[in-house]
């Protein structure tokens, strides 16, 4: 792909794949953070982690229309397709309850230990924002899960 000036312009796949990474360092960074202070409590984490990822596939992932191949952040789509399967229709409020308060239990628990170790939180804050900007500046716009409400919102800003 190349952009208007003739440079190599980086795939929303590219942005969806760095994403993983930034959320998955990030939440490292919490699980070293609380194992500094408690090593039950990073192996609590480490659970929770490991609990919570497929919990946030198979919620989202698994009535995407994009799932498999065509997923941009390619291993969330492929794993989804291992998990049980889901009616395809439009996600309900209990999805995204479960959606988000995964990701605010996997975001919010590790804050008491990182306020514990400034350069680590300084981290963590750096790599989750910097997800969180990758998917909504570079993924969501390429997305074409039309069953997902920021694809309906930002269609609908390019229809007007």
């Amino acid at each position: 792909m190349r952009n208007e000036t003739g440079g190599q312009k980086l795939s929303p796949r590219f942005f969806g794949l760095s994403t993983l990474l930034l959320l998955l360092g990030s939440l490292l960074v919490g699980l070293v953070a609380i194992a500094l202070k408690s090593a039950l409590m990073a192996i609590l984490y480490a659970l929770m982690i490991a609990a919570g990822l497929p919990v946030i596939v198979y919620l989202f992932c698994g009535k995407c229309a994009c799932r498999g191949e065509a997923c941009l952040m390619v291993w969330p789509g492929r794993l989804s397709l291992r998990l049980p399967s889901r009616k395809a229709e439009n996600y309900t409020r209990w999805d995204f309850a479960g959606i988000l308060g995964t990701l605010f239990l996997l975001g919010a628990f590790p804050v008491y230990w990182l306020f514990q170790t400034l350069p680590l939180l300084i981290v963590f804050c750096v790599l989750l924002l910097g997800a969180h900007a990758a998917v909504m500046l570079s993924v969501c716009p390429a997305c074409e899960n039309c069953r997902c409400p920021i694809h309906r919102r930002l269609h609908k800003k390019r229809e007007k």
